[in-house]
């Protein structure tokens, strides 16, 4: 329950808006990032990034769009990876559009 707490907290803490400078270098950042993706007993996936773009909504865009090419079959580093990196400028997308709207 704590640690529900503690994750609902977060959540709901309002991280800065990047400016376009700052959105390049999460963009690149973003391309340094490898993500691992299991399952564990009970079938769930969970995800896993080596390290962190510094927008944690973007890091979780990330697992899910990684987690979702594994959902759609990929299995192998080059189809995970490929998948991927189609996802990439959509979520750099997302990233500056927000940034516009808080403006």
């Amino acid at each position: 329950m704590i640690l529900s707490l503690a994750l609902l907290a977060m959540a709901q803490v309002t991280e800065p808006v990047p400016t376009d400078d700052e959105i390049v270098v999460i963009a690149r950042r973003l391309d340094e990032i490898s993500a691992s993706v299991g399952r564990d007993d009970k079938g769930r996936y969970h995800c896993s990034l080596s390290g962190s773009t510094g927008l944690a909504r973007l890091d979780d865009r990330l697992c899910r769009a990684v987690t979702r090419c594994v959902q759609k079959g990929a299995s192998d580093d080059q189809t995970i990876n490929q998948c991927v990196a189609a996802s990439k400028p959509k979520l750099i997308a997302q990233i500056r559009k927000e940034a516009r709207k808080k403006k």
